[in-house]
């Protein structure tokens, strides 16, 4: 070392600026000595029940701050038989379902142990008085991903709503059937209610309310300004008590911690008060929920599903594999072969987003602890560090989570749901018309029948199992109207046979004319209905129920969790949150579809459609505020392709290898139209390669022999089908989007009362005074047309196709 003099070292800082002083330089100097001698120090951290992902994640997070941490890995959980693992080690880096009570606080404080590194937010299982009396650092990940938890909370609902899961066990099976068990309900003005609205319920909320149009209401001790105030600071959603959200809301979703206040909130006395089958969703901790409560409720249908990512008791399973062992909890055990329960093992927070924050969240606070500055806040604004509370959680900590939510913006206000004056009585039905009413199931059986006595239609309906073919034909002697859906054969034989018999009108009741020979029908002075307007909020919330169960991995993880098996490896998602969603095609469904991904989700949604809507393009409040683009754009740039597009010859095979080609590596592809709009061989290549992450589908093309039936007994000669439904990352359900509660009623009434008309020698009348329900050939297929441009193509090029 050189003998540098004052006067020198002044010399050499007037070379940098005459304010620079000497002391300062000095301090400075040591300072950056010091921490630089401090993070080349070696900092042992023991990991418990650590995955393989997590280690993969720690160690590339380690590399990429420079963090020079040593790790052991343990997948062991932490407690009081293994805390001995940590022996040798600085800091001990756990889970959420290691337990670090006052015992293992003090064995890790004699084992010279200077910090609990949570890598989640929860820290129930700490006993934080403990570890501030032996001077244990305690830090947490406050928000590693409120976007995944929340997210996935939507993701149980939709799926436990529309029956995902179930449809993806079914489908892999070959049981195609529809039956009751499979209905649900459209979430469009539905009343949903939160409780817990810090970062996690507020994304909920925001996206059942923006997205999803729902009535939402919360609970909460602290009011969020951001959930209470009216936009555009706020969501404007009025808080109320918890026994009026039981007695009142149709989905619940639970989003607060688990304290001693809040610990069985969820009880036999609240089972009392809370609305008939209403659904429960629970992200948050399992023992905010009386179990043997839950299952009481299931049994007795006051509460008509849950869908769990929590449950008490869970520790000793969650995050291991017992598929070939027992559960001993009795109760986790009758949750698991209950068909109305989905029970996924805490993977809310797994995402790759989320993965990323919480090991740099977690490394950063082991750093701060080892350089002597504690765990630095988490963005410079969510304190990272646990202490034993003095009180209850304080107001000013909701005010702080609630300023970091600056994701909330002023969207278009909800309309309102279907009224009804949409379903009058009909009037001069004194004379019967018989119906032939093919391809039915029983739910249709029920609903028409029940229909036609609260609407007094006065029809005779003879309901017949089969499909309405040329062998089956015969059976509508007698019938002035015959009323088919979408896998019946319309051609023109079937139609001169119709005719032949006396038929009148031929009513669809389906939005799809595809499968009517239109031409013939005009030819032979036979009137052609359908049911233009039946489903929209229907098919676009099943497409966002289907890509988020493929996001999240749902059915899977019910498939695994059926098994026993809680591991998460090979369920891995990612957050929706600012993902390019493309829409091709914006008519009703995708406008739907549109508005919750870019309004509920905060998506960039690119659309594509020959005729661009003002609804579609114009700015809130009018409109979606959302822009047109080429469908090379939306192959190229969007993370998840959501197809709403008629079948016709400009629009076959649409998907096929050179789109594919141009997408996106790990494209998440949905389909809720036709199956023909997808090419199944370059569908297939495209999963088989990785190109495609996976996929959706409600409808596959060949469809027809198949869907609505039982084939589980039988062999699927399908190739294509049945090579589909062995992908884990695609869900199959069998044609069902539009298969709710309130799409069947709206369906039963717009085809009842279109054979009333012609009945009456009337011409049928709009949907809702809005749709067109007559099709004729000039119409074309009557959803909205689109152009392809590039993907124009002759038919003889089609059929070589």
């Amino acid at each position: 070392m050189p003998d540098w003099r004052e006067d020198d070292v002044e010399t050499l800082l007037h070379t940098w600026g005459e304010d620079i002083q000497y002391e300062a330089f000095v301090n400075w100097l040591f300072e950056l000595r010091e921490n630089s001698r401090r993070s080349n120090k070696k900092f042992k951290v023991a990991i418990f029940s650590c995955a393989p992902y997590d280690r993969e994640w720690f160690d590339r997070t380690n590399e990429e701050l420079g963090s020079n941490m040593e790790f052991t890995y343990n997948t062991e959980q932490l407690n009081i038989d293994t805390v001995k693992l940590a022996e040798g080690c600085d800091a001990v880096c756990t889970f959420v379902n290691d337990f670090a009570g006052a015992d293992v606080v003090e064995a890790l404080h004699q084992l010279g142990v200077q910090m609990i590194a949570l890598r989640c937010a929860g820290f129930d299982r700490v006993d934080l008085k403990a570890a501030e009396q032996f001077g244990i650092t305690v830090a947490r990940v406050p928000a590693y991903s409120p976007y995944a938890v929340g997210e996935h909370a939507v993701a149980l609902m939709l799926s436990l709503n529309r029956q995902i899961a179930r449809s993806y066990r079914n489908s892999r099976m070959g049981n195609f059937s529809l039956n009751g068990a499979m209905i649900g309900q459209t979430l469009h003005g539905k009343r949903v209610g939160i409780i817990g609205t810090g970062l996690i319920g507020s994304i909920t909320a925001r996206v059942m309310k923006k997205g999803f149009e729902c009535e939402v209401v919360a609970y909460d001790v602290f009011e969020n300004p951001k959930i209470k105030d009216p936009e555009p600071q706020g969501l404007a959603i009025p808080y109320v008590s918890l026994d009026e959200l039981l007695s009142t809301c149709d989905f619940i979703s639970l989003h607060a911690p688990l304290l001693p206040s809040t610990k069985h909130m969820i009880n036999f006395d609240k089972l009392k008060i809370m609305k008939k089958g209403i659904m429960i969703v629970n992200t948050s901790r399992g023992g905010l929920i009386d179990t043997k409560a839950l299952i009481q409720g299931l049994k007795d249908g006051t509460i008509g599903g849950a869908a769990m990512d929590v449950v008490e008791n869970e520790a000793p399973y969650f995050f291991r594999n017992f598929s070939t062992s027992w559960i001993t909890d009795e109760n986790i055990a009758v949750l698991l072969r209950m068909p109305n329960v989905l029970l996924t093992p805490h993977l809310a927070f797994f995402t790759r987003e989320a993965l990323k924050t919480i090991s740099d969240t977690s490394l950063k606070s082991m750093a701060g602890v080892r350089e002597g500055s504690g765990p630095p806040k988490q963005n410079g604004k969510l304190d990272c560090v646990c202490l034993p509370p003095k009180q209850e959680p304080s107001v000013q900590r909701k005010e702080t989570q609630a300023a970091a939510m600056s994701f909330m913006q002023s969207l278009p206000p909800p309309v309102h749901p279907m009224k009804a004056e949409y379903f009058p009585a009909f009037e001069n039905a004194d004379h019967t018309f018989r119906i032939a009413f093919f391809s039915a199931t029983p739910t249709e059986i029920e609903a028409f029948q029940k229909g036609n006595e609260e609407f007094k239609g006065n029809f005779t309906i003879d309901f017949y199992k089969s499909r309405l073919t040329m062998e089956s034909v015969d059976l509508v002697k007698g019938a002035q109207g015959v009323c088919i859906f979408v896998h019946d054969d319309a051609s023109a034989e079937v139609l001169k046979a119709l005719k032949a018999q006396g038929v009148k009108m031929l009513g669809l009741r389906c939005s799809g004319t595809n499968n009517v020979d239109k031409d013939a029908a005009d030819e032979l002075g036979l009137t052609v209905t359908h049911v233009p307007g039946y489903s929209a909020s229907s098919t676009g919330e099943h497409a966002v129920a289907l890509a988020t169960s493929v996001i999240r991995c749902i059915p899977q993880a019910v498939e695994n969790t059926r098994r026993c098996n809680f591991e998460l490896n090979g369920l891995l998602g990612f957050d929706m949150i600012g993902k390019k969603v493309g829409i091709i095609g914006t008519g009703r469904t995708g406008k739907v579809a549109a508005r919750i991904f870019s309004a509920g989700y905060g998506c960039e949604v690119l659309c594509h459609d020959v005729v661009e809507k003002s609804q579609i393009k114009e700015a809130p409040p009018n409109g979606l505020g959302l822009r047109y683009v080429s469908l090379d754009e939306i192959f190229t740039q969007s993370d998840i392709i959501c197809l709403f597009v008629p079948l016709n010859g400009k629009t076959t095979k649409l998907i096929d290898a050179a789109a594919i080609e141009k997408m996106k590596n790990g494209v998440i592809l949905v389909n809720t139209s036709r199956g023909g709009l997808i090419d199944n061989k370059a569908l297939i290549q495209g999963l088989q390669q990785g190109k495609i992450g996976g996929a959706g589908l409600d409808v596959v093309e060949g469809e027809d022999a198949y869907f609505h039936t039982d084939w589980s007994n039988k062999v699927v000669e399908h190739d294509d089908l049945s090579v589909l439904t062995c992908f884990n990352n695609v869900v199959v359900t069998y044609h069902q989007a539009w298969f709710t509660v309130e799409s069947m009623k709206s369906l039963c009434h717009t085809t009842l009362r279109s054979f009333h008309a012609c009945r009456l020698g009337e011409e049928p009348p709009l949907q809702r005074n809005k749709y067109k329900t007559v099709v004729s050939k000039q119409d074309g297929d009557c959803t909205a047309s689109i152009d392809f441009m590039s993907f124009r193509r002759s038919k003889k090029e089609i059929e070589s196709a």
